[in-house]
């Protein structure tokens, strides 16, 4: 479903924006000039911060959080989790980032490069692999480490509550909101829709609508 609103909707309004930006020089990219390279790099550099704002804000507000909560409502995590987006969370996220790269000026060879590192470590962090956590924590110094990102995903609330970036893992860091814990005892999911029923794909589709969950705060739960 997710794919099919990408490439019918977002996939549209990207090309369309995409197509501005170069015909028209829009956004704060194209007002500076320098090299391919450099421009690469400040691209993704700023497109990274976008995700760890957008992500942050999903989190932490209500509106949004009716959404984002069924990402983190699976009690299971492995690269499936990855994908696991509610259809109103793309939509929603789609309409923020075409007016966000068309702001920064970001041209379309600049996305696809970041694309690919994003994806790639998205799919590796939201994974069940398991690696050293001597590796994971060099790892974790720089990109964002299948660990850290456990972490996000624990049933503790003040642990839901860090680590929310995709690729750099200096925004956490920049920003106070890294945190470390001991990933062998981390139960995955909310405090609630923890059944198998909840976890039906029917389920899923009505739960932004259904009743009202505020995004997790400190202190919300028991250990």
């Amino acid at each position: 479903m997710n794919t099919a609103l990408l490439t019918l909707f977002a996939g549209t309004l990207n090309v369309w924006a995409f197509l501005l930006i170069a015909e028209y020089q829009i956004g704060f990219l194209n007002w500076i000039e320098i090299p391919f390279v450099a421009a690469a790099l400040l691209a993704s550099l700023l497109w990274d911060a976008w995700i760890y704002a957008w992500h942050r804000l999903n989190q932490r507000t209500p509106f949004f959080w009716r959404f984002h909560q069924v990402h983190h409502s699976d009690v299971q995590m492995d690269l499936s989790t990855a994908l696991r987006f509610h259809p109103g969370e793309i939509l929603l996220s789609s309409l923020a980032n075409i007016v966000v790269f068309t702001a920064l000026g970001i041209a379309l060879e600049y996305m696809i490069l970041y694309k690919v590192v994003f994806n790639l470590n998205v799919l590796f962090h939201h994974s069940n692999v398991a690696i050293p956590e001597k590796w994971d924590r060099i790892l974790r110094l720089f990109l964002v480490s299948p660990n850290m990102h456990r972490v996000h995903h624990s049933r503790r609330m003040r642990e839901t509550n860090s680590n929310y970036s995709s690729v750099l893992s200096v925004w956490d860091r920049l920003f106070g909101t890294y945190r470390e814990s001991e990933t062998d005892r981390i139960v995955f999911g909310l405090e609630y829709d923890r059944t198998v029923e909840a976890q039906s794909l029917v389920q899923l589709m009505k739960r932004p609508f259904i009743r009202r969950n505020d995004p997790p705060r400190e202190g919300d739960s028991t250990d």
